[in-house]
């Protein structure tokens, strides 16, 4: 009996990890990556931007936008292909 839970437990504690990882730490670093494509520009009162975003927050945010999706699109092959890929 306290092996199944111990087990359980330690599913259930690889599933939150994943869980808030990717589901709060993707869409983080997300709009990280949106901070930084604005770096170098400010917004006025009136609503109007001035200023050009920096070639190094740009840079910045091409490899964060590609690392998210990097990370979206191994998720979608595990779904797909898990089993092949991941046998028991």
């Amino acid at each position: 009996m306290g092996e199944i839970v111990t087990e359980t437990l330690s599913a259930l504690w690889k599933v939150i990890a994943v869980g808030i990882l990717l589901g709060a730490g993707l869409p983080a670093l997300f709009a990280l990556g949106l901070r930084s494509l604005n770096a170098g520009r400010t917004v006025n009162a009136d609503g109007t931007v001035t200023g050009e975003t920096s070639s190094s927050g740009r840079a910045l945010a091409y490899v964060i936008f590609g690392v998210v999706i990097a990370v979206a699109l191994f998720g979608i092959v595990v779904i797909v292909f898990g089993k092949q890929l991941f046998p028991h």
